[in-house]
């Protein structure tokens, strides 16, 4: 047992005064108002979107002879490309060409030396597609052919530094065969 004699709570001084509290509570709004933009600034981070253009030779070739062609790749890169997105074909004797590759691409000639490629199925976002030159309507010569982008529907393509790619292409006769020599 104590002798201390028990304090009236009416006269105790609290030791939190009002001023304490204000001031504390001053201190506190910028922290409180950094915690609250933190997420809002985390959320905003932009997701690159591109587009991106290779070239590449597929077929047979051994010790530079045999018959090879030009394919040209599209990747969509953390966004799909949409349908009516356009890429274009372009070098000397376009015309010349036959196309193949992925069935959700629509080849129009413009001219002998341009062709319009349209996308029209979807390219989901982290795959690609092909286009390939399978083969030669007549003889010719050496011809450099580029594929680029030329209008992207649903990717924002934000990094156009690869958006084209080239690739050489001899033409020759073996035995009556029109063959062709690819170079990327």
């Amino acid at each position: 047992m104590s002798n201390a004699p028990e304090a009236d709570p009416s006269t105790v001084k609290s030791e939190l005064s009002r001023r304490t509290v204000t001031r504390s509570a001053a201190w506190s709004v910028p922290i409180i108002a950094a915690v609250v933009a933190a997420p809002a600034a985390s959320a905003s981070v932009i997701v690159p979107q591109d587009v991106i253009v290779s070239a590449s030779c597929y077929g047979l070739n051994i010790l530079g002879f045999g018959f090879s062609f030009p394919q040209f790749t599209i990747e969509a890169q953390n966004v799909d490309i949409l349908p009516g997105s356009t890429f274009t074909i372009t070098g000397s004797g376009v015309g010349n060409l036959t196309f193949g590759g992925y069935a959700g691409l629509n080849f129009n000639f413009v001219g002998t030396n341009s062709a319009l490629v349209t996308t029209t199925e979807v390219i989901p976002a982290g795959t690609s597609t092909t286009v390939q030159v399978t083969g030669l309507a007549s003889f010719q010569a050496l011809a450099q052919y580029t594929l680029s982008v030329t209008s992207i529907i649903g990717n924002r393509n934000n990094i156009p530094t690869n958006d084209s790619a080239s690739a050489n292409l001899s033409g020759f006769s073996f035995l009556g065969v029109l063959g062709g020599l690819c170079t990327a």
